[in-house]
């Protein structure tokens, strides 16, 4: 690789944390064996979108080098500024992918490549697609054109039509890790790594969202809700109604929250074990306490008691309920004095 290539630039290498669809298709690459369609599912931030855009561009490169774009020639320069004729990208218009917007893309493949050897239909946020749209492209999947490739970004496949997803090779984005997201925060220069730790738990695997992140606001909402859970009095039960009633009421940010508390008990855990893997360190006063009052297996049953809350939650369980039923397992009846 010349050394003119640029980390930042577009290519599989700058893509983080996806090493197993990378490789993947570094190897269909070498191999000259691209499915005509792709289907790349995961959270929104992880590199999909990317990945997508990155292998057009190194399909159509000029002067590749090896499996990587060369990032400077004619065809990757009008790749990298949106401006390449023969790679077309489809989004919801709205909340929805239309019809229209596919039967444009039907007239369009009507005709060969304009500039390169690659034609690329990338189709973001597929699961959006209306029903008749799914229904257009998937003739379009059943009958494909020569020299062009399809990808296809969702959140996951029950999203699609089965028709859809059986007729594309699925390649599956992971979370991205904890560490690396840190990593990427720290070294571009926007946080420490105490306050990039954080940043990067809440993003919870989204690279996109840590960097899109108002870290001001996040720390602050995150510093009250920290010291909201480790500050409850257990001198009656209405604290514990009190504080799950707050977490209900705040519906945007309750998703994030359980997440938060998660962390905060494996924090305890870790305390007694390894004190040096805490991640809210600005609140290690707080995490000895109360991990000096607790066994490892109260700790371990109270992680469960929340990632219960979640599930139950994630199928439509009534929030309030669900968080009181949550606060009254964290908080066992032997801490509460009222009830011994």
């Amino acid at each position: 690789m010349r050394g003119g290539l640029k980390k930042n630039m577009m290519t599989f290498e700058s893509i983080i944390g996806q090493e197993k669809p990378i490789g993947l298709l570094s190897r269909m690459i070498e191999k000259d064996r691209i499915p005509h369609a792709l289907l790349f599912t995961g959270i929104d931030g992880i590199g999909r979108q990317t990945t997508a855009k990155t292998l057009a561009m190194a399909l159509n490169c000029l002067r590749p080098e090896g499996v990587l774009a060369c990032g400077e020639c004619r065809s990757c320069r009008k790749v990298i500024s949106g401006n390449h004729p023969d790679i077309i990208i489809v989004k919801p218009s709205g909340a929805f992918i239309k019809i229209d917007q596919v039967r444009d893309v039907r007239r369009q493949l009507r005709f060969a490549p304009l500039e390169g050897n690659c034609r690329a239909i990338i189709v973001n946020d597929a699961h959006n697609m209306k029903t008749e749209a799914a229904n257009a492209m998937l003739k379009i999947l059943e009958e494909p054109p020569d020299a062009t490739i399809i990808i296809l970004t969702a959140t996951q496949t029950m999203d699609l039509l089965p028709t859809i997803v059986s007729r594309c090779h699925h390649i599956p984005f992971r979370p991205i890790p904890f560490e690396k997201i840190t990593g990427v925060l720290v070294a571009r220069g926007r946080l420490d790594r105490e306050a990039a730790g954080t940043v990067a738990i809440l993003a919870k695997g989204s690279l996109g969202k840590a960097l899109a992140a108002d870290v001001k606001k996040w720390m602050a909402w995150r510093t009250g809700l920290l010291e909201g859970i480790g500050s409850i009095s257990t001198e009656s039960i209405q604290p514990l109604f009190a504080f799950a009633d707050a977490l209900a009421r705040d519906k945007d940010r309750l998703e994030d929250a359980l997440a938060m508390i998660t962390v905060w008990f494996r924090d305890v855990l870790m305390c007694k074990v390894y004190p040096e893997k805490v991640v809210n360190r600005d609140f290690m006063d707080d995490i000895e306490r109360a991990s000096k009052k607790r066994s490892i297996d109260q700790i371990l049953e109270k992680i469960t008691a929340v990632f219960s809350a979640q599930t139950a939650i994630w199928r439509n369980s009534n929030p309030r309920l669900t968080l009181e039923v949550m606060m009254m397992r964290l908080y066992e009846q032997s801490e509460l004095k009222c009830l011994k």
